[in-house]
């Protein structure tokens, strides 16, 4: 979690702030402490998101994760391959 300057903000906590997760690939989100959403207090460790339960099911092939949460600025992955 950033704050506006761009510094890690280490005590974040999605609790307070759920983070949506979104893909622009054709499939589902699921596995995350709320379904499709970080917002558990302890889904960020010193400012990093935790996502090693996240399940993505669908098609394969290669496209981006956006993290939006309700309140500040969305973020976009990278591109990312899904393989079959």
């Amino acid at each position: 979690a950033l704050d506006a300057y761009g510094n890690t903000v280490t005590n974040f906590d999605a609790s307070s702030n759920n983070i949506t997760v979104s893909t622009s690939l054709s499939g589902a989100i699921t596995g995350l402490s709320g379904t499709t959403k970080l917002s558990g207090a302890g889904d960020f460790s010193s400012g990093v998101a935790s996502v090693s339960s996240l399940i993505y099911t669908g098609t394969a092939g290669t496209g981006t994760f956006t993290f939006t949460p309700a309140t500040g600025t969305a973020v976009t992955s990278g591109n990312v391959t899904i393989g079959a």
